[in-house]
């Protein structure tokens, strides 16, 4: 008698589950799938047990196999949330923030790209107002490029001295292309 009791438990709660998820209320049920609304709630209120030619109706009605209502789908539900909570903490730890990059040399850099290692990105409204200095000298320190890179007004500036041009989307896509090529070759 037990499991009697305990099948029809089990099969309200994946009934009560599957409506709640196809957000049906239980009279459209009861009328879209010809059942009394008392039958179909005794089923749903776990007051009697469907049989299996019904399971397969109901089944066809929510796009499950009849079989699943037998299925516990709360421990189901939980387990999916531990191993969701899992999967998120572990690609969290293997986050870094953006401001280890001034204090990283590259070849540290690599090392840690390797190793599975990406970067938590910033928003641009996190990157507005920061400039980003690029600067290389020839081999006899006798010229001196410096290119400066912004962000204003949910645009990318690049100045070489006094002039600051905005950069054309386009231009931006393809140097994201470029960086990420840079990176995967070094990870």
């Amino acid at each position: 008698m037990k499991a009697v009791e305990a099948e029809k438990s089990r099969i309200s709660k994946n009934i009560k589950h599957l409506l709640e998820a196809k957000q049906i209320s239980r009279r459209q049920a009861s009328i879209d799938l010809g059942y009394k609304y008392t039958t179909f709630c005794d089923w749903v209120n776990g007051n009697s047990l469907p049989s299996y030619s019904v399971l397969e109706r109901l089944g066809e009605y929510f796009n499950v196999e009849p079989w699943e209502f037998y299925e516990d789908i709360s421990g189901t539900k939980r387990r999916a949330r531990v191993l969701a909570a899992y999967a998120s903490a572990f690609a969290d730890a293997k986050l870094l923030n953006m401001n280890i990059l001034d204090s990283v040399e590259d070849a540290q850099l690599k090392s840690l790209l390797q190793s599975g290692f990406k970067f938590r990105h910033k928003t641009l409204e996190e990157y507005e107002g920061v400039n980003i200095k690029l600067s290389s000298s020839s081999a006899d320190d006798k010229i001196d490029i410096s290119t400066e890179l912004s962000v204003r007004d949910n645009q990318l500036f690049i100045s070489n001295g006094d002039v600051s041009s905005p950069v054309p989307l386009n231009k931006v896509i393809q140097i994201m292309d470029i960086m990420q090529a840079v990176l995967d070759e070094n990870s």
